[in-house]
């Protein structure tokens, strides 16, 4: 099983989810109005963000698609404990980071089902 998970697609595009929500989050922290639109907005952004991961990541795996895109959601929330472990956080982006989970499981999740959709080549 081990062998059919694309390591590398995972942790390129957990990075990229990571970055890219870095790159909303870090402006907005930058004012008040902006924290309280940030401590909106993190748990939607974080879901919506690996559930494209997730999905992105399962396009190209030979099954296991719902595998797929649980571990682009757990790499991600991997680099964000990483970055964060130090700093006490609001319950809200505690739960994000948990949920992050499982926006990438229903993305993997969709890719299967969009997969099984498709009309075969011939």
């Amino acid at each position: 099983m081990l062998r059919r998970i694309r390591w590398i697609r995972i942790i390129l595009i957990a990075v990229l989810v990571e970055l890219v929500l870095l790159g909303i989050a870090i402006p907005l922290n930058g004012s008040a109005s902006g924290r309280a639109i940030l401590l909106q907005a993190v748990i939607p952004l974080c879901v919506v963000g690996t559930f494209i991961g997730g999905w992105w990541a399962a396009q190209k795996a030979d099954g296991l698609f719902v595998v797929h895109g649980l571990l682009v959601g757990v790499v991600a929330a991997l680099i964000y404990w990483g970055l964060t472990w130090r700093i006490t956080l609001p319950a809200a982006y505690v739960l994000a980071n948990y949920l992050k989970l499982v926006g990438g499981a229903a993305g993997g999740l969709v890719a299967q089902w969009l997969g099984r959709t498709r009309p075969k080549p011939a």
